[in-house]
């Protein structure tokens, strides 16, 4: 208890000042303000178990949604249980059991080349599983085409899944194909270049086996930092990647590729699609995707 001149000011002790805020409280109420908090801990301890329970569900629920694409891609691709076992390192985009944002995304720069190669000698260069390859004779009309990786399962994959008199596959280095010179029309590389060791051997070998005003169709990813793509061994600008392919080409055209995907952070909030670059928009590109002529 304090005084002053005029008034008397009493202070309660805090448990018992406690004490008396739930008894008003039960009064007001008509609850236990301690049973209450009791009740509210467990309310929120099951809730969080069923949250728990619900990601559980949701985690089994999408084994067993791969496992049903994966029985399903069994009955016309049996090759489907190396494509699983591998799925890390290498991907068939025409295939279920993969990210529908990244199937689409690689499916589209296939699509966009599929304009430059009808009636033309193709060579697809890191071919990976062949889909694409494909894709540039069965939707682009290319008369023939050869697609080049260093893997040998992943050859072994595309050969078995994809090739036939017109596709055929090879296992060789990108910068060493072993294609004879002046052979090629059209040359594919998607997203090559930023993995190899030196990529002006690459771009001299793409130049070697293209015949004299051959197209050249390449990307490469727009600055994804190394620490975020471990596979790579450099990053490109727009300024980067215009110098390393005009040292043996023309760039007739660069486009920006984007997945469209908000969980993609390098897709920049942009809209999916490939697009003309401009000085306004390149910093925006997820992807570059150069057209070329060999000089």
């Amino acid at each position: 208890m304090t005084e002053s001149a005029n008034h008397t000011t009493y202070t309660f002790p805090a448990r018992v000042a406690r004490a008396l805020t739930r008894r008003l409280t039960r009064w007001f109420l008509g609850y236990d303000v301690t049973l209450l908090e009791e009740r509210l801990h467990k309310v929120e301890a099951a809730s969080a178990h069923w949250k728990q329970t619900a990601d559980r569900a949701h985690a089994l629920q999408s084994r067993f949604d791969t496992v049903e694409k994966l029985l399903i891609e069994l009955e016309s691709n049996p090759k489907a249980p190396w494509l699983y076992a591998h799925r890390a390192e290498r991907m068939d985009a025409t295939v279920s059991f993969f990210n529908e944002t990244s199937r689409a995304f690689h499916l589209a720069r296939y699509a966009f080349a599929c304009d430059y190669v009808k009636g033309k000698i193709t060579a697809d260069i890191a071919s990976g599983t062949g889909y694409g390859t494909a894709m540039l004779v069965s939707q682009g009309g290319a008369s023939k085409a050869t697609g080049v990786d260093i893997d040998p399962g992943t050859i072994q994959y595309a050969s078995d899944v994809y090739g036939d008199g017109v596709i055929r596959f090879l296992c060789e280095s990108g910068d060493d194909t072993g294609l004879p010179e002046k052979s090629i029309d059209v040359v594919t590389s998607f997203e090559t270049i930023e993995h190899v060791p030196d990529d002006r051997a690459l771009i001299q070998e793409f130049a070697r086996i293209l015949r004299p005003g051959g197209t050249l169709i390449c990307s490469t990813p727009n600055q994804w930092p190394l620490e975020d793509a471990p596979h790579h061994v450099r990053e490109y600008t727009l300024e980067s990647f215009r110098n390393v392919l005009e040292k043996s080409f023309t760039i007739t055209a660069m486009f920006n590729q984007n997945s469209g995907a908000s969980n993609r952070k390098f897709n920049r909030d942009q809209p999916e699609g490939i697009i003309p670059t401009t000085p306004e928009n390149q910093h925006t590109a997820e992807c570059y995707i150069a057209v070329c002529t060999r000089k």
